[in-house]
């Protein structure tokens, strides 16, 4: 609990976990000695610091780029929490069980707040996503009676205001079959302020678990703590149940570049620059930012899906003859390019579509000589992809590709194809082998290059389930087609204006 909240017969635990162990002394004066958390068992623990050291919490890595934590580190002056960008800059570290160290883990700043509609905890996005730090993994079953838990956080200890060191200690938990999990120390560990949020873990299997993140305690023991308070029970806030809601706040929504979790246009203009849309999760889309000032012109430009593991989407690009990952800074912005495959020609499309076979790597797709070939992507933090394989023999020089989404929602990547010839547009769904495509669906007519010469499938632009697309017309204006169905199957649907003028000085949208 934050320590800026109401103050009543239990005090909040906010400002890092600083649980702690040691010998049970007769006198305050003696200090309790932390246990130091083993570095590799606990690296995705997170420190959590709001403003100029105003608030410290303690966190978990629960996704490359979200930290869960207490909801009431974050309370304003009321006790609410209020979603969106924190209102005071907040800084996250990961990875560093030793804040001293300035090397390993990673510091990431705060940019989203997702609190829980009805329990003390809220989703914390970091600008840029964790990579190489492996994010805790959520318990599926509560509490059992008197179950063993370990306990971790930053917070203050017996002597200690702002301790460096990330410590733990021994609890037993107990379920009422609430929200609430109480928690007894085993020995002489306590929560202290700065511990608000930190993870309470089981182990299971050789392996552990996040089982709930705690909330409040009585702090008997911590720095500035009364004396005649001795109690060191605590409450934390179960999270085993509510698995699913932290899932879908920490999905990446395929398409978002800017990590507001809705699709976006990526465009080369007239000039060689690659323009990043916004999207507004309507089908519309905001003002465009340059994210490449140059040397675009003819590339093969694609994003759907996360290449190097940070948890964010990236952009795809052939250039030349070579295939480049551009990693996603966090915003949108590109930083250095990945060479992942080389020797193709200079006319060859190349489709980001998304995880086919779904082994967590997205996949691409690439037309030239008239087949399409299929370039698995490699499981690893590495951005790569293995040998192509040839999925489809012949016809595919006169198509334009574009990575649709999951069109017919099986939950596997569909690729839209546009036949030059006669502008009929047609899905390919993706099969359940992960490798191929079924054979050609209508999706829509009329669209010739003249009528509409660009399109793009835009994920779900939307937001409404269904796979949309975008398309340029032929009279300089932008239109966003909604998705449909028929008893055959995914369909264009009716579109609207989203983009007035200036559309025929684009040269590719994706």
């Amino acid at each position: 609990m934050s320590n800026v909240r109401r103050r009543r017969a239990w005090i909040g635990g906010s400002a890092v976990l600083a649980a702690v162990a040691g010998g049970l002394m007769a006198s305050p004066s003696h200090a309790l000695q932390g246990t130091a958390a083993d570095a590799a068992a606990h690296s995705h623990t997170a420190s959590i610091v709001i403003g100029d050291a105003e608030r410290a919490c303690t966190g978990t890595l629960v996704a490359p780029q979200w930290v869960l934590s207490a909801a009431s580190c974050f309370a304003d002056a009321t006790g609410a929490v209020q979603p969106g960008k924190p209102k005071t800059a907040t800084t996250v570290t990961v990875g560093r069980t030793d804040l001293t160290q300035t090397t390993g883990g990673a510091t990431r700043t705060a940019i989203r707040l997702v609190p829980h509609p009805g329990r003390d905890l809220v989703m914390v996005k970091l600008d840029t996503g964790v990579a190489n730090l492996k994010p805790a993994v959520l318990a599926s079953t509560p509490a059992g009676a008197d179950e063993a838990v370990r306990a971790a956080g930053f917070g203050r200890t017996r002597t200690d205001w702002v301790p460096d060191r990330l410590h733990t200690a021994s609890f037993t938990a107990a379920a009422n079959g609430s929200v609430d999990l109480a928690l007894t120390a085993s020995g002489d560990g306590a929560i202290c302020q700065g511990d608000a949020g930190g993870p309470v873990l089981r182990e299971k299997d050789g392996a552990q678990e996040l089982l709930a993140v705690t909330s409040r305690s009585w702090q008997g023991g911590c720095f500035g703590t009364p004396s005649t308070e001795t109690r060191t029970g605590a409450v934390a806030t179960r999270v085993d149940d509510v698995r699913s809601w932290v899932a879908s706040t920490s999905y990446a929504v395929p398409g978002d570049l800017t990590g507001d979790n809705k699709p976006d246009l990526v465009a080369v203009d007239d000039t060689g620059k690659l323009r990043l849309y916004p999207g507004t999760g309507t089908g519309g889309l905001g003002p465009h930012t340059i994210i490449g000032t140059g040397g675009w012109s003819g590339a093969s430009v694609t994003h759907r899906g996360d290449w190097n593991g940070d948890g964010m989407e990236d952009v795809v690009a052939r250039v030349g003859g070579d295939v480049r990952v551009y990693p996603n800074l966090g915003t949108g912005t590109l930083g250095t390019p990945i060479k992942i495959a080389g020797g193709l020609p200079a006319t060859a499309q190349v489709v980001s579509i998304g995880d086919t076979n779904r082994d967590g790597k997205p996949d691409l797709v690439v037309t030239h000589t008239n087949k399409l070939f299929l370039y698995p992507g490699v499981v690893g933090a590495a951005a790569a992809v293995g040998a192509p394989v040839v999925i489809g023999n012949g016809g595919w020089d006169v198509m334009d590709l574009s990575a649709l989404g999951d069109a017919n929602k099986d939950g596997r990547p569909d690729l839209l194809a546009r036949n030059t010839r006669d502008g009929v547009l047609y899905a390919y769904l993706g099969q359940p082998d992960g490798k191929t495509f079924s054979d050609l669906n209508e999706f829509g007519r009329a669209y010739t290059v003249a009528n509409r010469p660009l399109i793009a499938g835009a994920a779900d632009a939307n937001l409404d389930g269904t796979a949309d697309m975008w398309a340029t017309a032929g009279d300089g204006t932008l239109k966003f087609y909604k998705g449909g169905a028929d008893v055959h199957g995914p369909i264009d649907g009716p579109s609207i204006e989203v983009g007035s003028g200036g559309w025929g000085a684009i040269k590719s949208i994706s």
